[in-house]
């Protein structure tokens, strides 16, 4: 009786290889779509920018009409002792967003101690342990690119006699 060679049929694992392949591009498709963060969820949750707001109330001024970016902000904490990162956007004319934080951030406790005014303007303000750096720049498509970082302030050591 001849001996009948076993034949090896590699198109069933190419076929599994395949739908793996298509599987996981599908997965990694839909792990990096946005998802909708505008409103309030079913589970009562806040949108990040209601969140921050929040967060700020009482400690910082924040416009009214300025959008905040998520995906830019960090803040830790809340009240008078949080820390962080805020960037937004607010609508206007560069002097008058300039004017509203040199003037408004007074009136929350913060006290100016260094300003400057030009196409990237620097507001600096103190307010017990913390240093608020608030930075302006003028865009000509979406309004006016503040960043606000709130850090401690440094103490420096006692000197030696």
């Amino acid at each position: 009786m001849p001996r009948q060679r076993c034949r090896f049929d590699p198109s069933p694992p190419m076929n599994i290889l395949k739908n793996l392949t298509v599987l996981c591009a599908a997965s990694l498709l839909l792990a990096c779509s946005s998802v909708d963060v505008g409103s309030v969820g079913k589970d009562g949750n806040v949108p990040p920018e209601q969140a921050a707001k929040q967060q700020l109330a009482g400690d910082m001024p924040i416009p009214l009409n300025a959008t905040i970016r998520p995906q830019e902000t960090l803040v830790m904490g809340a009240g008078n002792s949080w820390m962080g990162r805020i960037s937004m956007v607010v609508p206007g004319e560069p002097q008058a967003v300039f004017a509203y934080f040199r003037d408004g951030m007074p009136g929350a406790g913060w006290t100016l101690t260094s300003s400057s005014y030009s196409k990237l303007s620097l507001l600096t303000f103190i307010k017990a342990d913390r240093v608020a750096t608030v930075q302006l720049q003028s865009s000509n498509f979406i309004g006016n690119e503040v960043l606000i970082t709130v850090t401690r302030a440094v103490r420096p050591a006692a000197a030696k006699p």
